[in-house]
């Protein structure tokens, strides 16, 4: 679905422009709004954007599990407590929310990064460090590729 990395800008209101080929994406299937929460990747705060029939399945893997298990429920309270609805204005916009923006540390400049069936919003310089961390990674460690079971 989603690909690619994009820089952006957020505008004094807390106003980010969608990708324009993430918009093709949504707007070919009839999205008018996405789903945006927090979330922690590698240590590093960052916002998961989901369009609403993905939302729905992550909705629905909650339901389905239903577990009393307390590393379950504080996720839970976390991921979908801290989710906001956020409409896509006829400029491809969306308003993050303060407290969203302010979870991870998102200033002016933005990267939109796709995880194939949603999207992530992170400050650049974070995004930065993460892309900088894979990298070495896969020049350190020959096997790396195999040891998580991909094969390109």
């Amino acid at each position: 679905m989603f690909s690619g990395r994009y820089d952006h800008s957020i505008d004094d209101k807390g106003r980010v422009s969608i990708p324009a080929r993430f918009r093709d994406v949504l707007e070919r299937q009839n999205h008018d709004r996405l789903y945006i929460t927090n979330f922690i990747e590698d240590s590093q705060r960052c916002l998961d954007l989901y369009p609403p029939a993905e939302w729905d399945r992550v909705i629905q893997k909650f339901e389905e599990r239903r577990s009393s298990d307390r590393n379950s429920q504080l996720f839970e309270t976390f991921y979908v407590g801290g989710a906001h609805e956020v409409p896509v204005d006829r400029q491809g916009r969306i308003l993050i929310p303060p407290k969203l923006r302010e979870f991870a540390g998102l200033g002016h400049e933005v990267t939109f990064s796709a995880k194939h069936n949603r999207f992530q919003l992170w400050a650049r310089e974070r995004l930065e460090r993460i892309l900088q961390a894979a990298e070495e990674q896969l020049i350190q460690d020959p096997e790396f590729l195999s040891k998580i079971g991909i094969v390109l």
